[in-house]
């Protein structure tokens, strides 16, 4: 017994000391905001391996990130208007590194968001079923697959409908 208490305790610890450049908040992903530039990005992911789309062109309106698997663990999508690089608009989040202080991340299922968040509205995709977070300004996209839903079904999708071992795709988080 005293293992376990000791085991949780130190689970404890370890949650409470979440790196913060990993921490996902409203219009903010650790340091990162819709302020920051694109050479600041270079900066932060100078470790990291970096995609820039379009590739050889000065305007930057995707900026990928990989993992170590060599799969997109960051999108950031810039916001362009009249041929200049406003701000970021949003980051595509598919690591499960990136976590909400409430512990949500893609590797979290349906009943842990509805669990820690208010879900303010569903919308069908072609491919998923997309969980609006207004606490967040985040959207959270559920593979259709999961909730036994034809992927080109685009009727209305309540949250009953939605099975409690769903799986996130990704987390979209918008700046704006």
């Amino acid at each position: 017994m005293l293992r376990t208490v000791l085991g949780l305790v130190v689970l404890f610890l370890l949650a409470q000391c979440t790196e913060e450049s990993t921490v996902i908040k409203k219009k903010q992903l650790g340091e990162i905001s819709n302020s920051t530039t694109i050479e600041e990005l270079d900066e932060i992911f100078k470790n990291d391996s970096v995609q820039k789309l379009p590739e050889g062109e000065s305007l930057v309106r995707e900026y990928k990130v990989f993992d170590s698997s060599g799969n997109p663990g960051l999108i950031f999508v810039t916001r362009v208007e009249n041929d200049s690089l406003k701000a970021l608009e949003h980051v595509k989040i598919y690591s499960p590194e990136y976590t909400t202080e409430k512990g949500i991340s893609t590797v979290s299922t349906f009943e842990n968001v509805r669990g820690q968040y208010s879900i303010d509205d569903i919308e069908p995709s072609f491919s998923s079923a997309i969980l609006f977070i207004d606490e967040l300004n985040a959207t959270i996209s559920l593979d259709k697959k999961d909730l036994n839903i034809d992927e080109f079904d685009m009727r209305e999708i309540r949250e009953d409908q939605i099975p409690d071992r769903a799986s996130i795709l990704y987390i979209t988080l918008w700046f704006e």
